[in-house]
């Protein structure tokens, strides 16, 4: 009995909201759902959102739910989102996964514990993301964060992400 009231009050108090912010084109929210594995659904509160999501309506709903822990993820284009939140909410964990990375990037609000997640390679034909990837790639080793450059074609990025990177 007593194992069964933690667990109650354990699941009462710990809520866990991932937000999670596709791509462009195939990558949409719904697509980015079907990589999360089960586990990951059956323990948090998952939000997802479109690349191009006004951040605000995010804040608010967070806001409504207010979270005991804030994860942020965003793929391809939705990494741009994931720079604006994180500078608004200050989340607990972010994960960069194979992102585009916006030209006044910075790293406040990111928590030690941040990944980025990519193959410098799939940006080739973008020259801007590529070079703004690479020195968020170095300063983020700077700052003691987790950086793990990957072979993966661009699309096979979220499952690997979602299956290796979120506990």
């Amino acid at each position: 009995m007593r194992v069964l009231i933690k667990k109650l009050l354990r699941e009462e108090t710990e809520n866990t909201v991932l937000v999670v912010f596709g791509g462009l084109r195939k990558a949409t929210a719904a697509w980015m759902l079907e990589q999360i594995p089960e586990r990951i659904k059956s323990s948090r509160t998952i939000i997802a959102k479109e690349w191009d999501t006004d951040i605000q309506e995010v804040i608010d709903e967070l806001n409504e739910i207010n979270p005991s822990r804030l994860e942020v993820t965003g793929f391809s284009a939705g990494g741009r989102n994931v720079f604006k939140l994180t500078k608004a909410k200050n989340p607990d964990f972010v994960g960069l996964i194979d992102p585009t990375v916006p030209r006044d990037w910075s790293l406040e609000g990111f928590p030690t514990n941040s990944i980025l997640f990519f193959n410098n390679d799939n940006w080739n034909d973008f020259p801007g993301i590529k070079e703004r990837q690479e020195d968020l790639a170095e300063e983020m080793e700077d700052k003691g964060m987790k950086v793990v450059p990957e072979d993966y074609t661009h699309m096979d990025f979220p499952k690997r992400f979602f299956s290796d990177h979120i506990k």
